[in-house]
């Protein structure tokens, strides 16, 4: 799940509240995340992730249904794309996560963390229809989703507290203050809208939604009220004096009902998303997802391709690596990839020459394209199931020579999207709920004053 918070309103640089223990569990979860993208990025110097480890470890929609693919739901969580990708996401954990932790315990903390993280991959393959088959192929990978779930918890556990913002404005710093609430709905909008608009890019940001929606979801269940209790009667003596509050120890003011009002809205909006997603009807059928392993000049590659039969021809136009493009395209003009006479059917040592425009810039030229040595076994459509061989590519402009291998499954789109819309679906009613009725429980710090109050000053010691 690529860099989740990149766009957002300005960088926050801390917070203003008090930790009286060492957060031992966020700590250990960003310590985890830089040793594995140190292992997986050494190749590349450290700038960014191998494709191997993308491969190997990242979460892909299409693969839900095979359960020897699910460890992709916790691998995924712990590879990140690149430097900067890795420097956000545990700088947000480090500043949010703290006082997460403090407040719920650092294995129920744990528990919240990698729950979100599930149910951020199960909200991007609900909302993958929105992109098309193409996008159930797409690998995603990131730890965003989990700390979304964070940022979820403190939402509704600190909506009160105030953030110093850093944001940089034609090369000058600008540091302000911002209501711990203001920023994270904003943060939450952006991802609804970008997602709703596909204006995400290679951004999961359905995940991060998901996974925000899941930490507010979950807190109720992980969240002890003795701890809770506690921690509301310890503040009135240990708490800075900025923090005002009323000495009733039990309960707390919530969300200000701006706040809440928003918050609803977006959910609701989520809500009818996922129940359009539970029906079955966001789209239809199977879909061919294909694993494509191939080297050029000894540089290897792997990417994945998801395709609709029967007209595949116009889908290919969609794949987003050029080498893949070319290598579907030369395989789809010569019959090999997908052929309905094929059916059940094994070929061996086949060759084949073509013809093919492709554009380089600005301009279009005329490749020529030569496959041999290729042998492929079809399944019951006529797709290709599992094939091999060489393909040398010769332009005016470029020339690649590929050595390949293919191997695809197929995928019933309509089942996958419809029970993790399902899933999605009641996570996101109980989040609803949460965020209506169990925010005053909750809240550690409102950010909204009570009534009937009396200010209380603590006395310094």
């Amino acid at each position: 799940m690529a860099d989740a918070f990149k766009r957002t309103l300005g960088i926050p640089m801390g917070n203003l509240s008090q930790f009286r223990k060492r957060p031992v569990a966020t700590l250990a979860i960003i310590a985890v995340n830089i040793a594995i993208y140190a292992i997986t990025s050494y190749e590349n110097f450290f700038l960014e992730v191998s494709d191997y480890w993308v491969s190997a470890g990242g979460f892909v929609p299409a693969l839900t249904p095979m359960p020897t693919q699910w460890y992709r739901v916790f691998s995924s969580m712990f590879l990140h794309a690149d430097f900067f990708h890795i420097l956000f996401n545990m700088y947000f954990l480090y500043i949010f996560g703290r006082a997460v932790e403090e407040a719920l315990g650092r294995w129920r903390f744990l528990a919240l963390y990698m729950v979100s993280g599930v149910v951020a991959s199960i909200f991007h393959t609900a909302f993958s229809f929105l992109g098309g088959a193409t996008a159930y192929v797409i690998p995603a990978i990131g730890a965003s989703g989990a700390i979304s779930g964070v940022l979820g918890a403190y939402l509704i556990l600190f909506p009160g507290t105030s953030l110093v913002m850093g944001w940089g404005f034609l090369f000058f710093p600008i540091f302000f203050r911002l209501k711990a609430a203001y920023y994270l709905i904003f943060w939450f909008a952006t991802q609804v809208i970008y997602g709703y608009a596909r204006l995400g890019g290679s951004t999961a940001v359905f995940a991060h939604a998901g996974g925000f929606i899941a930490g507010i979801a979950l807190l109720p269940l992980v969240a002890s009220k003795e701890r809770l209790i506690q921690f509301r009667l310890a503040r009135q003596a240990a708490f800075p004096t900025y923090v005002v509050f009323t000495p009733t120890p039990t309960k707390t003011a919530g969300l200000g009902h701006t706040t809440k009002a928003i918050v609803a809205v977006l959910l609701a909006s989520l809500l009818l998303g996922a129940a359009y997603a539970s029906t079955g009807l966001s789209i239809r059928g199977d879909m061919k997802a294909a694993t494509v392993k191939y080297a050029i000049e000894g540089t290897p590659y792997v990417d994945y391709v998801g395709l609709q039969l029967p007209n595949i021809e116009s889908q290919i136009a969609s794949i987003q690596l050029v080498e893949t493009k070319l290598l579907i395209t030369a395989l789809c003009e010569a019959k090999l990839l997908y052929d309905a006479n094929m059916a059940n059917e094994s070929i061996n040592d086949v060759s084949w020459h073509g013809k093919m425009l492709i554009k380089y810039g600005w301009r279009n030229y005329v490749a020529d394209l030569t496959i041999t040595h290729f042998s492929g076994s079809y399944d019951g459509d006529g797709f290709l199931q599992q094939g091999k061989g060489k393909l040398l590519v010769q332009s005016p402009v470029l020339e690649y020579d590929y050595s390949f291998e293919l191997t695809s499954q197929t995928v019933n789109l309509t089942y996958v999207t419809q029970y993790t819309g399902i899933v999605s679906l009641v996570a996101t009613a109980a989040a609803l709920s949460v965020t209506l009725k169990k925010d005053r429980d909750l809240a550690l710090i409102g950010e909204e004053p009570r009534r009937v109050w009396h200010p209380f000053t603590p006395i310094a010691q």
